[in-house]
């Protein structure tokens, strides 16, 4: 055996050479997959859009009570709504009590007012208290320290408060001071007094500037008055 010195290097054998692909076997191949269409990404389908009057019933359905503490809000409606140093638009309920704060308009069953005040309302019992109302109509109106701009009710009763205006069939007036009453019954009591009263039926003490017939008379005096304004 023949001596090999272990500082010459063991030729690596060669590794064989790929066959070279046919150069008219690649260029069929390169042209064939530029002119294959190329596949349509799948689009996905449009989210559908729900009408207003589709909506589901649930979203629509009021609540049963609902809260708002120090907040605001647009649109209300629930069962029973109670507001503290909060206000809102519009409010839609049966039982709507306030504390401190302020609505714009209100249809309700009942309405009870605290230290706050309600531009419109409409309701069967109005209660007041410390608070005020431009326009209140119901069948049952109460106001205590507060006021009233126009009142409409069957049955109205102001205490220790002012009305600029009250239309109602049966008006209980104490200790308040109104602008003008018109009213089927009317009864008055410790110190009530009213600038322009009409009514069927007047009970109790009351101080009137004038009363239904100073009113014709005032109201004569001012149509002549108006014409002589348009001779001119």
């Amino acid at each position: 055996m023949a001596d090999t010195d272990p500082t010459t290097p063991t030729p690596k054998p060669a590794t064989p050479a790929k066959p070279a692909k046919p150069a008219a076997t690649t260029k069929a191949a390169a042209t064939a997959k530029a002119a294959a269409p190329k596949a349509a990404a799948p689009k996905r389908a449009p989210a559908p859009v729900m009408a207003p009057d589709t909506a589901p019933a649930a979203a629509t359905e009021p609540l049963d009570h609902l809260e708002i503490v120090e907040g605001g809000a647009r649109d209300l409606r629930a069962s029973s709504i109670s507001i503290t140093q909060g206000g809102a638009r519009d409010v839609l309920a049966e039982s709507v009590s306030i504390r401190q704060g302020g609505l714009r308009n209100v249809t309700a069953e009942r309405v009870d007012v605290h230290q706050g005040g309600i531009v419109s309302l409409e309701a069967k019992d109005v209660a007041v208290s410390m608070g005020g109302v431009a326009l209140a109509r119901g069948e049952r109106v109460s106001v205590e320290l507060g006021g009233i701009g126009l009142g409409l009710a069957n049955e109205l009763r102001l205490t220790q408060g002012a009305a600029r205006t009250v239309l109602a069939r049966e008006a209980h007036i104490d200790q308040a001071l109104i602008g003008t009453v018109i009213a089927g019954q009317a009864r008055f009591e410790r110190n009530a007094a009213t600038m322009v009263l009409i009514a069927g039926r007047v009970e109790g003490n009351v101080r009137t500037l004038l009363d239904w017939r100073g009113a014709l008379a005032l109201g004569a005096a001012i149509g002549v008055a108006l014409g002589l304004l348009r001779r001119r």
